[in-house]
């Protein structure tokens, strides 16, 4: 290869880079940014929802089988651990995508 081909490859090079890097900066301007008032709503709701239908089930299991009130118990806590892992993987995800 000569002089002007090497200048002519590396100037399509350098311009390619530029409309990439223009498309990332479009879409990091275009993605929504999650504040963190954002983030404790979602913490909280995943984690309210877990218990509240952890103790539903166990409270209609109780009420079948009359064992008030240990599957309750029981099923509230696997309710917790149901939120805290769903906050776990929503947050695992988002650390992803960055």
């Amino acid at each position: 290869m000569n002089k002007p081909d090497d200048i002519k490859e590396l100037d399509k090079k350098i311009k390619k880079f530029k409309q990439k890097e223009k498309k990332t900066e479009l879409e990091a301007l275009e993605e929504p940014e999650y504040s963190s008032a954002a983030a404790g709503f979602q913490i909280s709701t995943e984690l309210l929802a877990g218990v509240a239908i952890g103790a539903s089930i166990g409270y209609v299991l109780d009420m079948v089988f009359n064992l008030t009130p240990w599957l309750m118990a029981i099923f509230t806590i696997f309710g917790g651990a149901a939120g805290v892992l769903n906050i776990y993987k929503t947050f695992k995800a988002d650390d992803k995508d960055n």
